[in-house]
């Protein structure tokens, strides 16, 4: 048997800007005015919506060697079930799949299949003007990926045993929208929780195991991976909702900068 000479270390998640998930119009709790099966007048209603995201971009840092980046793009398809309450307060879950890949510092490439991701959230209107609205939204997001190959130098290494990551997400972001007839545009600013409590959730991936064999035939490597942590915690949200004459359907664009570059695209409507 055959070893590599040169033991690779694959440092994937230590430090890094975040994956950061849809933030939405900040409009969303008072916006539909009559849903299919519900008017304005009720106190609680129900909508439904479906959210393709994309990350294109994504840097990665790692503890040992901060200068080493990687890049990493990930996926989200998923439903949202929201219930709104007086046309102020959204209560939603996200339930869907997700999937990511990335080039570390090594030049090895790193697939995952798409695996079952859940979230849930609430957003609050602060203040509600006649053409303007100021919200508060936080969100707690996850999924489990596993990994059966790796790409290194051109060549498929498979791995000798199963190789999973946890990501969760603890979100935050303020955002205020100018609100027309027809175009709802929005501008905010999203932020990361990232303070490491016994007892609350906060934003990471958890690789399992830290140690791995992969192997080519013969040849052998190790890597070793670590936690991740957001390096950068803030980055900026823009984003424009279509909304029909009945006020009860609508599709969102959205798109991130500064902590990472993406967006989504979101349909919903009220029941």
């Amino acid at each position: 048997m055959t070893h590599l000479k040169k033991t690779i270390f694959i440092f994937l998640f230590l430090f890094s800007k975040a994956f950061s998930i849809v933030v939405g119009n900040p409009s969303d709790p008072g916006l539909y005015l009559d849903g299919f099966f519900s008017s304005n007048e009720k106190a609680a209603s129900f909508r439904a919506s479906y959210l393709y995201n994309n990350i294109y971009k994504q840097e990665f840092k790692n503890s040992v060697n901060t200068q080493a980046t990687s890049d990493v793009k990930m996926e989200i398809f998923a439903s949202i079930l929201t219930f709104n309450f007086f046309n102020r307060i959204d209560l939603y879950a996200i339930l869907g799949k997700a999937n990511y890949q990335f080039t570390d510092v090594d030049d090895a490439l790193f697939f995952q299949d798409d695996k079952f991701a859940w979230g849930a959230g609430f957003k609050l209107i602060l203040f509600k003007g006649n053409n303007i609205d100021f919200s508060f939204d936080g969100k707690y997001f996850s999924t489990k990926q596993r990994t059966n190959s790796f790409v290194i130098e051109k060549q498929i290494y498979d791995l000798n045993g199963p190789f999973r990551q946890r990501l969760e997400e603890v979100q935050g972001s303020f955002a205020i929208s100018y609100k027309t007839h027809f175009l709802i545009p929005y501008v905010g600013a999203t932020f990361l929780y990232t303070l490491d409590t016994e007892f609350f959730p906060h934003s990471r991936i958890i690789p399992k195991p830290l140690v791995r064999i992969i192997s080519r035939g013969d040849t052998e490597a190790i890597f070793e991976t670590r936690d991740m942590k957001p390096k950068d915690l803030f980055g900026a949200v823009l984003g424009m909702s279509i909304i029909n004459k009945h006020k009860n359907t609508t599709l969102n664009l959205e798109t991130r900068l500064v902590d990472q570059n993406a967006f989504a695209f979101v349909g919903t409507l009220r029941f």
